[in-house]
């Protein structure tokens, strides 16, 4: 639900001439533009969503994800706030008074279009913080940092990772919840390379289908790049394969040693495999990602 406060002065951009847009619909039916995530509520748009992703450089699958959460796709529904259809847009009101009346917004175009175009906005204010930026979406500015528009935010960012691992052939399901990191390359530069947006990886950071979310250059030529990529914050099963991840899946040389191995090479150490002596594992349950060995040296009804 987009509440008033995100209109932030946002006009209606410019139309295309019509050759363009013949130009952009075609290419948007030639090529895949959605994820084979998205079920046919979602999919039903791809064409309408690909026209609008290409003129507002935004990710078709960020957009599919932010319809899927406001209206799962209906363009007839409408919030208890009055916010209508595929992006829940509030129509004209006090305050709003150049927006287009409910009526107009079921149109799924003017829809799409006045709801991309107030997206981009608020992505170009967060300084790439799409998380921030998802919540404002919900709630406005001054709520971005409630429990109600983070968990929009959260829901959203779910979808679209899902939406990244799926079109990179990850199956969604190898995670209970995903969410995005983007790659952060100047300005308020962090330590670590990724800022990891929303509910943080709880089974360390598994890294899927770089990909960039956001390009576009906006009316006085400042260009946005963002590059991101899908995290599953709660692995199901482990994986052995496929994405990146910051822990190695294989046995540290100095345990492997102690457990009378042979020493193989390894490209880098795994903090997370544990040496324990202890009769149950049980209560270590729950890290699906940590490997578990017993030292030689452990008591048989130990091991």
């Amino acid at each position: 639900m987009m509440l008033p406060l995100l209109a932030l002065g946002v006009s209606p951009p410019p139309a295309k001439s019509a050759q363009a847009r013949v130009g952009l619909h075609q290419t948007a039916v030639t090529q895949q533009v959605l994820s084979p995530y998205w079920k046919s509520n979602i999919r039903q748009w791809s064409a309408h969503i690909g026209v609008i992703a290409k003129e507002y450089g935004i990710d078709p699958d960020l957009i599919a994800a932010v319809i899927q959460e406001e209206s799962h796709g209906d363009p007839q529904v409408k919030s208890w706030a009055g916010a209508v259809g595929l992006m829940g847009v509030m129509p004209a009101g006090p305050g709003l008074e150049w927006r287009p009346s409910a009526e107009e917004l079921t149109k799924p175009s003017t829809n799409l279009q006045w709801g991309v175009a107030i997206l981009s906005a608020i992505l170009q204010q967060s300084g790439g913080d799409f998380f921030s930026a998802l919540a404002a979406y919900s709630g406005g500015w001054e709520m971005a940092g409630s429990r109600v528009p983070r968990l929009y935010a959260s829901n959203v960012l779910d979808h679209y990772g899902r939406a990244v691992a799926a079109r990179s052939g990850v199956s969604p399901k190898i995670a209970s919840q995903w969410t995005v990191a983007i790659e952060l390359r100047r300005g308020n530069v962090f330590s670590d390379s990724l800022l990891v947006l929303g509910r943080q990886p709880i089974s360390g950071l598994q890294t899927f289908g770089e990909h960039i979310i956001y390009d576009f250059v906006d009316a006085t030529g400042r260009v946005y790049a963002i590059k991101a990529y899908a995290v599953p914050v709660a692995l199901i099963v482990p994986l052995a394969t496929g994405g990146h991840s910051d822990l190695a899946d294989a046995v540290e040389a100095p345990l492997q040693a102690r457990l009378g191995q042979q020493i193989v090479k390894v490209d880098q150490s795994n903090p997370q495999v544990l040496l324990a002596c202890l009769p149950s594992l049980g209560r270590l349950r729950g890290r699906v990602s940590t490997r578990w060995y017993a030292p030689s040296q452990c008591p048989a009804w130990h091991r």
